[in-house]
């Protein structure tokens, strides 16, 4: 009976201690195929020759950039999880790793680190995955994220997440260096200037200089072969367009070249946007430039077809006017707009838009008040060009000058006076004080010749005179011829003889002919005794 007790506890003991050394032989089974997944996110790699900063999503990411672009790869590793890379292969692989996860940050993400949570937390709330930005391959997005994992040590760090790293090759398949890049000389590579590599400061000249021949040659081909088809047309307002519109083409086809070069010369972030900021305005530019050109070529073209003939010379007039003003105020739109757009790519003026938006009640009257006499002027010129009280080429007297309307500006008016002199007057004169227009109704005019003669002048000899004086010059236009004695003095009549021209200027120098005719006519008529004299009596 004894026996039989010692063996069956002989037996359970054999049993426990089998199933004991399986169960440990199975642990450490499970521990050894676990080794890998509980290593250290990149402890194959040398320790780093100085302290990293890995505290929060910024600095992580931050320390990488700085890292990569200083060409510290080695550095770099550590800022990856390099859990998918065997351990014997991290100080090999993950320098490597991290020149192309540089090199395709710096070329297709714009990552503003300030907007990367700077909290150890990742942010509100626990955060063990924080995605910066996204990179496409073949249109399917990658994110490139930075993940917070626990070191041997015990201290959590934030690292380039593991899918990222991952996803490395084919981020740099689609978007690496380009073949010719790795011919490029070590320090046009290695320098950099504000961050960019040498060689692309450098292609970016060479892109600017190609730009700018490219879009002179081909401008010039295709302004000079439309210019020939369109000399078959037989219609001079198309040859003066696009005489007018070669330098905005050249200009728009320079900005072609330079969207054409970007995309094979793999400029980085910076440089492209460089160069989209040198290239939008240059096309605002070209645009503005080409649609006031259409403008004065329209203005010029409908200018030049107005009927010239004497009945219809008011009408031509006004319309050139109120064409002048309209061409200069649209032209002054434009540049404006042009100015606006250009300005508008910059976030520093776009906020400074959205405050004025915001203050605009103020503002608009601090600036009306600024701005009251300019913009009274432009209001002016365009109600002057409306109701029309004078006109180009219109005979008016202002401030005692007689002179003809040369130019109809915004703000100011060119009067050009009869010795060649010009006559600059704010447009705002014109609407508030009087002044003379001999041509605003009909460009006839009436011109008056005054003498002063002795009583005894035979008159009707005189008017005789004078109708045959203006029958035989050409600037009458048979309308008018009187004479008339307007005064009497102790001494002298006067006598006014009236003449008709078809202009100002053909009235005045008819007058002068005329004046100059009955001068001579009185002092040879009868040896001259019927000029102005003073008779004296003596007393008896």
């Amino acid at each position: 009976m004894i026996a039989l007790l010692l063996r069956s506890f002989a037996n359970r003991c054999t049993r426990a201690i089998v199933t004991i050394v399986t169960i440990a032989t199975l642990a450490a089974a499970l521990l050894l195929v676990s080794l890998p997944a509980l290593a250290g996110p990149n402890d194959g790699l040398p320790k780093p020759a100085v302290a990293l900063d890995r505290a929060t999503p910024r600095r992580a990411f931050d320390g990488f950039i700085h890292a990569t672009r200083s060409g510290d790869y080695a550095r770099a590793a550590h800022f990856l999880d390099l859990r998918s890379v065997p351990r014997g292969q991290q100080p090999i692989e993950g320098p490597v790793l991290a020149q192309r996860l540089g090199y395709v940050i710096d070329r297709k993400l714009n990552v503003d680190i300030e907007t990367i949570s700077d909290a150890p937390d990742g942010g509100a709330g626990y955060q063990a995955l924080v995605v910066v930005g996204t990179v496409f391959v073949d249109d399917e997005p990658v994110p490139i994220s930075v993940a917070r994992l626990r070191f041997d040590d015990g201290v959590q760090r934030w690292i380039v997440a593991r899918t990222t790293v991952q996803s490395i090759p084919e981020l740099y398949k689609e978007h690496g260096a380009r073949g010719w890049e790795g011919k490029l000389p070590r320090w046009l590579v290695e320098k950099k200037v504000l961050g960019v590599e040498l060689w692309q400061w450098l292609a970016l000249l060479v892109a600017g200089l190609s730009a700018w021949l490219g879009g002179w040659v081909l401008g010039t081909l295709l302004v000079g072969v439309a210019l020939r088809v369109a000399r078959r047309t037989r219609t001079p307002w198309d040859d003066a367009l696009l005489g007018a519109a070669r330098g905005p083409t050249r200009l728009m086809i320079g900005v072609a070249v330079l969207w054409f070069v970007d995309e094979p010369l793999h400029f980085s972030p910076f440089i492209e946007q460089l160069a989209h900021r040198i290239a939008f305005p240059v096309l605002v530019v070209a645009v503005a430039w080409l649609a006031m050109a259409a403008i004065g070529v329209g203005t010029e073209w409908i200018t030049s077809r107005l009927p010239s003939d004497d009945l219809a010379e008011l009408k031509s007039r006004g319309l050139r006017t109120q064409l002048a003003v309209m061409r200069r105020v649209t032209s002054v739109i434009l540049v404006v707009v042009a100015c606006a757009v250009i300005l508008m790519q910059f976030a520093f003026v776009r906020s400074v838009g959205v405050s004025i938006l915001a203050s605009a009640g103020l503002v608009g009257v601090v600036f009306g008040f600024a701005a009251q006499k300019s913009l009274a002027g432009v209001i002016a010129g365009i109600q002057l060009s409306i109701t029309q009280p004078i006109r180009i080429a219109d005979t008016v007297v202002v401030e005692g000058e007689y002179g003809v309307i040369e130019e109809i500006n915004l703000t100011y008016v060119v009067v050009k006076v009869w010795d060649e002199r010009r006559l600059i007057v704010p447009i705002q004169k014109f609407l508030d004080t009087t002044f003379q227009n001999w041509t605003k109704v009909t460009p006839e005019l009436h011109g008056p010749v005054m003498l002063a003669v002795d009583y005894a002048i035979p008159i009707e000899q005189v008017r005789e005179e004078l109708q045959r004086i203006v029958r035989d010059d050409a600037r009458w236009d048979g309308r008018t011829c009187s004479l008339l004695v307007t005064d009497v003095t102790d001494r002298v009549v006067m006598l006014r003889a009236v003449v008709s021209a078809r202009s100002a200027e053909d009235v005045w120098d008819l007058r002068c002919h005329v004046r100059e005719k009955l001068v001579r006519f009185v002092a040879r008529l009868e040896g001259g005794k019927y000029l102005a004299q003073m008779r004296t009596k003596p007393l008896e």
